[in-house]
């Protein structure tokens, strides 16, 4: 009986020491009423469907023991010794149970036999699974992708597959896929998942897409020339299409829905601001926007005199200068000579002035401009010299010269009084080409 005490401690010691599972996991002590009658303590093992658990027990040198499965639950085991080393498997596609195994070790020795029973039960818990996708992104987006894995063998890694690589500008680390996308399009990688020596693989396509570009706020202006916005231009990858979204356009212009163009031509004074929007059509839903003034107005035209003439003496003399009508307001601007002022359309001209040219200029408050040049004439003061009298004789003709001092058309000479009935020839006369001549 002392050998029989021996043997049944001996297995009952080492029951736990001796697992070799592949991350087992010992529980606490159990009993079960109906196995703990039999065959003793029970002793609990977590393992995952897959995974094996060997052990073998020790005994005394002076003993020779045999070990034997007494009985396992098939159902969910594979069980088997090689010499006293007793190995359990759990089948693959059982996910949930607890399966009995009974050990039974057996000696003879001096006509004695004993027998002792080790009782253990296979807890099965979950083993590595994988899984977890991406949505496409965008390039230039930052991301962070965590794939999932659990296993209740021991702690899941994660490493890129060899031969297979992250789009650039993504790394992996701490079990985290992050980085911002620099290139375009779809890269398939392996990401291996590892748990107390299981892995899988998780198999996981990245795709980038162009990031939608919309643009700054812009205005054109036609006064009746055709005129345009300026294209969008997105990647052919996401097929942009364009519609207003806000306001409407003006008669005579339209939109590109596909390049996000307005364009068109008006005479008529307006101005209008819409929003478009460009929504994608593949990859990840994405929005741009855009506003674009479309203005318009009449041609510009201006009207006024272009040369005026003065002289030391005369009054001050003004030019008027007129903008076409319909159009947005008009700002004057003028480059005088010496003498003359400018105010809203009016060139004034003094006695004082000098020669040359005033340009005036006016432009809308939509860009367009029209300029007309003055040419201001100054002409000397009029003298006439000759003499003061002239005698005749009643039916005798009399010539007198007079001689202007002004290089311009200077006052006409006044006649004496005569005779009422004095038959005259016309009064004065000019000789062209020269200081000017009157003849009396």
């Amino acid at each position: 009986m002392r050998h029989r005490s021996v043997i049944i401690a001996v297995i009952a010691a080492l029951a736990l020491a001796s697992i070799a599972a592949v991350a087992a996991d010992h529980l606490s002590e159990d009993s079960d009423a109906t196995y703990a009658q039999d065959y003793g303590t029970i002793y609990q093992v977590n393992l995952a469907p897959g995974f094996s658990y060997t052990y073998t027990p020790s005994y005394p040198s002076d003993l020779s023991v045999t070990t034997t499965i007494e009985k396992y639950e098939s159902t969910g085991l594979a069980a088997s010794m090689s010499g006293n080393t007793l190995t359990v498997t759990v089948k693959d596609g059982i996910t949930s149970g607890s399966y009995d195994v009974v050990l039974k070790a057996s000696t003879s020795t001096g006509g004695v036999t004993q027998t002792a029973y080790q009782h253990i039960r296979i807890n099965v818990v979950s083993g590595l699974s994988v899984s977890g996708s991406i949505n496409d992104i965008i390039k230039g987006a930052s991301i962070n992708f965590t794939p999932s894995g659990t296993s209740s063998m021991g702690t899941v890694t994660w490493a890129v597959k060899s031969g297979t690589t992250l789009p650039a500008g993504l790394t992996l680390s701490n079990g985290k896929v992050t980085g911002t996308p620099t290139a375009l399009g779809s890269q398939t990688v392996s990401l291996t998942a590892t748990a107390a020596g299981q892995s899988k693989d998780l198999i996981v396509t990245f795709t980038v897409y162009s990031k939608i570009v919309g643009g700054s706020a812009q205005t054109i202006t036609s006064h009746g020339n055709t005129v345009s916005s300026t294209a969008i231009s997105n990647g052919s990858d996401i097929g942009v299409t364009w519609a207003v979204t806000s306001g409407t356009i003006p008669t005579g212009f339209s939109l590109n829905s596909s390049t996000g163009v307005i364009s068109g031509s008006s005479t008529a004074y307006q101005s209008t601001t819409v929003t478009i929007t460009g929504t994608s059509h593949s990859g990840p839903a994405q929005t741009a926007t855009k506003q674009i003034t479309v203005r318009s107005e009449p041609v510009l035209s201006l009207n006024g005199p272009s040369s005026l003439i003065t002289y030391p003496g005369a009054p001050d003399k003004t030019a008027v200068f007129t903008a076409t009508s319909g159009t947005s307001d008009i700002t004057w601007s003028a480059r005088l000579v010496v003498g003359a002022s400018f105010s809203s359309g009016t060139v004034t001209v003094t006695d004082g002035a000098s020669a040359g040219s005033v340009t005036v200029t006016a432009k809308t408050a939509y860009g367009q401009t029209a300029t007309k040049t003055l040419a201001i004439t100054k002409e000397a003061s009029a003298a006439i010299s000759g003499d003061a009298s002239l005698g005749t004789t009643v039916g005798t003709a009399a010539t007198q010269t007079y001689t202007s001092t002004s290089e311009g058309p200077g006052p006409s000479p006044e006649l004496p009084p005569g005779p009422p009935s004095a038959s005259l020839p016309p009064a004065c006369s000019r000789s062209p080409g020269a200081r000017p001549r009157y003849s009396i």
